[in-house]
């Protein structure tokens, strides 16, 4: 059956349809080739060590965030929890943690800029798992009405038993696709084709490396003379010698050198040391590429300077909350929220949490300020409430000019009929 056939049998009678690269412009399998001449793929790109860490880094920050469904408009300390976005949100299928769903789908992401999930529903339409799909096995299928389709290659036994009630072609209702920058709307522009010359240039640097280890590295220093002396003879001084300067008990003594040896030491020369700064810009362009800080990826010496809280406070808002807005986003159009007046809502202060000290300070000014109630700070702190502790307390100096302690004012505004004493304790 041809794929005219397969759109037919979705409601589009008179289609035609172009497969568009889930990639974004690049090829959909296999990999893409950098300058370098190595090729760029979802595996090669994170066996790069500073490009694990950096997807990893960003995967976890996101999928710390814990998920709510909301009301608008209604506190967050108010989830709703009888809606099927809202179990999804606690299990997103059978086999997943929301943790290990949520790296899966930013790893994909950060990677290709696009990251998919059927969604599989009940006799009733409701959404009850979401399974994730590799980009690299996704091409979009654009129809002549303007309908789009998802062509889904199942890899897998798994995969297949999952998806085996949904068509070759997914209908886009049925298909969680988030996606990031792209030139044609549809799908995304693989960051790892972008930064394909940067991530060939740090895996070549490291393969350098690493032959350099295998072929044997530098040795320290060399035993010369003039003299020619036999196999048997190099032997034995070599024996000697490093039995003499190996050794912690060897630390500090004279040596004497026999028939003329001299002893050389071997040092890094200028091309060994431009390799190395090498190897460092390189880490540098590559977090560049997903906006990592350099002291996330613990690069010696970043943090000198910089003051730990604003630092994570800066990384939070220009790196983690664009990535919490498109999830959000998402949701509300994938499950159209939007017509029940709900969204979805990460919590990102998991990765703004203070000191202990700072975050006591801050919990008694809410409490003392009349910001919050002494249960929903105790409620943040991982603490059981208290009696008494849902009162929204009120600094006596925030009273209305002329009223009483309850903030309402009473007839002329506290002053006393004509003739009359004031109160002695009201407030004037």
């Amino acid at each position: 059956m041809g794929l005219l056939d397969t759109l037919s049998r979705q409601g589009s009678p008179h289609t035609k349809s172009a497969g568009v690269p889930a990639a974004g412009l690049l090829p959909t399998l296999g990999a893409t080739i950098s300058a370098t001449g190595l090729q760029i793929s979802q595996a090669t790109a994170i066996s790069v060590s500073t490009v694990y860490a950096c997807v990893m880094t960003r995967a976890k920050d996101v999928a710390r965030c814990r998920p709510r469904l909301l009301l608008e408009g209604s506190p967050k300390a108010d989830p709703v929890m009888d809606h099927p976005v809202a179990r999804l949100l606690k299990r997103p299928n059978w086999v997943q943690t929301w943790l290990e769903f949520v790296v899966q789908m930013q790893v994909a992401f950060l990677l290709r800029q696009n990251a998919y999930a059927a969604i599989l529903r009940n006799g009733g339409g409701e959404p009850v798992a979401l399974i994730p799909i590799n980009p690299d096995a996704v091409t979009v299928l654009e129809a002549a009405d303007g309908s789009i389709f998802y062509q889904a290659n199942r890899v897998g036994l798994f995969q297949m038993a999952a998806l085996r009630g949904m068509p070759l072609a997914i209908p886009a209702e049925d298909m969680f696709h988030l996606r990031g920058l792209t030139f044609n709307m549809l799908v995304g522009a693989s960051t790892i084709g972008l930064a394909r010359d940067s991530i060939g240039v740090a895996m070549g640097l490291e393969q350098q490396a690493a032959r350099f280890m295998a072929n044997g590295a530098r040795p320290s220093g060399v035993l010369q003379t003039a003299k020619k002396i036999s196999d048997d003879t190099a032997k034995r001084l070599r024996d000697q010698w490093e039995s003499f300067r190996t050794g912690l008990q060897n630390v500090g003594r004279t040596a004497v050198l026999e028939d003329g040896l001299e002893w050389k030491p071997m040092q890094l020369s200028s091309v060994d040391l431009q390799f190395i700064e090498q190897r460092k810009a390189s880490v540098e362009d590559i977090a560049r590429w997903w906006g990592v800080p350099l002291y996330k990826l613990n690069v010696a010496n970043e943090l000198r300077g910089l003051k730990l809280d604003e630092a994570e406070q800066s990384y939070v808002n220009t790196t983690i909350m664009p990535d919490l807005d498109a999830w959000e986003q998402k949701f509300i159009q994938a499950f159209d929220l939007d017509r029940d007046d709900l969204v979805v809502n990460f919590d990102e202060r998991r990765l703004l949490r203070a000191s202990e000290s700072t975050r006591i300070n801050n919990q008694r000014l809410k409490v003392m300020s009349g910001l919050a109630t002494q249960n929903e700070c105790r409620a943040e702190e991982g603490l059981s409430p208290v009696e008494g502790g849902d009162v929204l307390l009120r600094p006596v100096n925030l009273a209305a000019s002329g009223s009483d302690m309850t903030g309402t004012a009473p007839d002329g505004a506290g002053r006393p009929p004509s003739g009359q004493l004031p109160d002695p304790g009201a407030a004037n």
